[in-house]
């Protein structure tokens, strides 16, 4: 019989970290509120000078600096500051990868996990992504807030997929396009690419406004519609991108693009998917497995789903060898073709 450990040699450490995330997350968006990294990418070093920089107090910035430097985003030596690498790709303003525009997406997302016991004890979600009225509001901001984190890892898809498969691809269809950040950079990528960019109405606005903005307009064209009900065609496209878009659906509903998809890629064409995919005994990464929580919040079927499962359900819509496609990414990407 495994002997049982002593309670005195057992630290709560874990308890801890986890109890005060939420603090962690909240000194991260003041940082990007006050701008923190790009006043440092500036030229910007010390407490002084960034406080007058922020408009905010010396023991203010003190204290916020010392923290973001316990959490990995920034060194430190004497009474002078640096950014680290990960907050010189993603956190200064005007950089490709900037992601403050995440900030109020993160504290709208803050509010719901404070329901999450009454989701848990009922079944039913504190508030619905579904509804028309977040459609009309909701959506095109978060297509807006996600363009940079999705466009880097659509741009490294493109590296690592396998030169002969993009040599023949023609038409493209994103579905639940967005900002149409995991299509622009094919687009950008392959002249001869002609895209789809199906979405909801007042979304489709903001992938208008991308797509333009990036020199790419000119070879989209815009689609419309529900994603469960339009028809994809058959055999119509050699790429088919689901960019962050099955774990809102559902089993059922998943299962169904990815059956509409299969029925409209032309023979050899391939099926992209992006996704928070936990493993396949569902004992991790945290990141997915929170998502799926984040998904009984906000939606009535919504979950994230293994690569298991994923691939099973490709093979049961005629595609083939499905496969993940490593990317710098929160989960690999997951290939497969027809």
């Amino acid at each position: 019989m495994p002997r049982r450990a002593n309670p005195r040699n057992i630290s709560p450490q874990p308890i801890m970290d986890d109890l005060w995330a939420g603090a962690r997350s909240q000194a991260l968006m003041s940082a990007i509120d006050l701008e923190i990294f790009s006043h440092l990418a500036a030229g910007k070093r010390t407490v002084g000078q960034l406080a007058a920089a922020a408009h905010a107090t010396p023991r203010g910035i003190r204290g916020l600096l010392d923290a973001l430097v316990a959490m990995g985003y920034l060194g430190k030596r004497a009474d002078r500051y640096k950014l680290h690498p990960v907050a010189e790709a993603y956190l200064v303003k005007d950089h490709p990868g900037y992601l403050g525009a995440m900030v109020a997406l993160g504290r709208e997302t803050g509010e719901g996990w404070a329901h999450l016991t009454d989701s848990i004890r009922t079944g039913r979600p504190y508030s619905l992504n579904e509804k028309p009225e977040a459609a009309r509001k909701r959506f095109p901001k978060m297509a807006a807030a996600l363009f940079s984190a999705n466009y880097r890892t659509a741009a490294a898809a493109v590296e690592a997929l396998p030169p002969k498969l993009l040599k023949r691809i023609g038409r493209i269809l994103d579905v639940a396009a967005g900002s149409a950040a995991w299509s622009i950079p094919f687009a950008r990528a392959l002249p001869q690419a002609r895209v789809t960019a199906l979405d909801l109405a007042p979304v489709l606005k903001v992938a208008r406004q991308f797509a333009k903005r990036m020199g790419v307009a000119g070879r989209y064209s815009f689609l419309p519609g529900d994603l469960l009900k339009t028809d994809f065609g058959r055999e119509s496209f050699d790429l088919i991108l689901l960019g962050h878009i099955l774990h809102g659906l559902g089993e059922t509903g998943a299962r169904r693009v990815i059956e509409s998809s299969a029925a409209a890629l032309r023979p050899g064409g391939a099926l992209l998917i992006a996704e928070f995919v936990p493993n396949d005994v569902r004992t991790g990464p945290v990141l997915p497995l929170l998502f799926g929580l984040n998904m009984l919040l906000h939606t009535r079927e919504g979950d994230v789903f293994t690569f298991r499962e994923y691939s099973s359900w490709l093979k049961s819509a005629g595609l083939h060898n499905p496969r993940n496609l490593k990317v710098p990414a929160i989960s690999p990407l997951i290939l497969a073709t027809k």
